[in-house]
């Protein structure tokens, strides 16, 4: 048997060769691969947190033309809106899964599916606890509600449309000619336009860590480079050169952000950026903004108290 195996290989002299090669191209391939498909459902979901998004400036605008433009009914309506993006929300007390549950539960549990009264409860506290954490911000200098889970911004009406009335009647539309400027300014006055932020948490491992450091790069106007699980922020050109990796690059880029990297002239997001950047630092836990606007006609008189400009 083994003259009969040495003289088989001494027959395919290329065989060793070929299937090394393969093992080689396997090694350098499927790290990749991994990551691609591992991207391809991140991303998938990002998508589809950015419609629900969209869902919850809706259902956030319409809690807001009924109830007076109530923050509280409004931020209430968005996180029944962004639920599915969160936890599992197919039953009401969840159920036992013990392929699917694992991802919610601690290692060795049984593996307990959250269902709508989990998720509900889990984000109402995620909320509470991301509140007061703006609050502390607050009190120490910063924009309030940078750091909050669900944020509810009302964009129209702005205070100065209410002068020294403490609300407007949304249906107070006078008839004559002589009114035609006052009704014009009132029905401005009473569009309500409210804009919904999100911080997505993003949790498949490895892709979510890719995709808020290139997030965290693009804001701070840094370009990286670089193995895709080693990515460096690259200083200099040529020979003159060099690399910022690690710990090093997480600090240079954190340093680099500005007051005006910002999509909304009304929101300072320096606070923001830096406290998800610590927050993926030190938990390991990677989120993103998401935002959805919505515009509607008042069915109920706005409060000058509700105002957010």
């Amino acid at each position: 048997m083994l003259k009969k195996t040495r003289s088989s290989l001494r027959g395919h002299p290329g065989h060793l060769g070929q299937s090394g090669q393969a093992a080689v191209e396997s090694a350098i391939i499927l790290p990749l691969m991994v990551f691609m498909l591992l991207g391809i459902v991140q991303l998938t979901m990002m998508h589809q947190a950015r419609l629900m998004v969209e869902y919850a400036a809706f259902n956030a605008c319409r809690a807001g033309i009924v109830y007076n433009m109530d923050k509280g009914y409004m931020t209430r309506a968005a996180l029944i809106s962004l639920m599915p993006t969160f936890q599992a929300t197919d039953t009401l007390a969840g159920t036992n899964d013990s392929i699917l549950g694992h991802q919610y539960d601690a290692p060795g549990s049984s593996g307990h599916r959250p269902g709508i009264a989990q998720t509900w409860a889990k984000m109402r506290l995620l909320t509470a606890g991301s509140a007061m954490l703006s609050k502390l911000f607050e009190n120490l200098g910063g924009q309030g509600g940078q750091l909050d889970f669900i944020k509810v911004t009302v964009l129209n009406p702005k205070r100065e449309m209410f002068g020294d009335q403490p609300e407007l009647h949304f249906d107070d539309f006078l008839l004559d000619d002589q009114f035609r400027s006052r009704n014009k300014d009132l029905r401005k006055a009473t569009r309500l336009t409210v804009r919904v932020r999100y911080l997505y948490w993003m949790r498949i491992p490895f892709a979510n860590w890719i995709i808020h450091m290139a997030w965290l790069a693009g804001e701070a106007g840094v370009t990286l480079t670089g193995p895709i699980d080693r990515p460096a922020v690259a200083l200099g050109v040529g020979p003159f050169g060099t690399k910022i990796e690690g710990a090093a690059r997480s600090l240079y880029i954190s340093g680099k952000v500005k007051d005006n990297s910002k999509p909304f002239d009304e929101e300072d997001r320096t606070t923001l950026f830096r406290g998800l950047w610590a927050l993926g630092r030190v938990a390991h836990m990677y989120f993103i903004p998401m935002y959805g606007t919505y515009s509607m006609r008042m069915q109920s008189n706005p409060f000058v108290d509700n105002t957010d400009m």
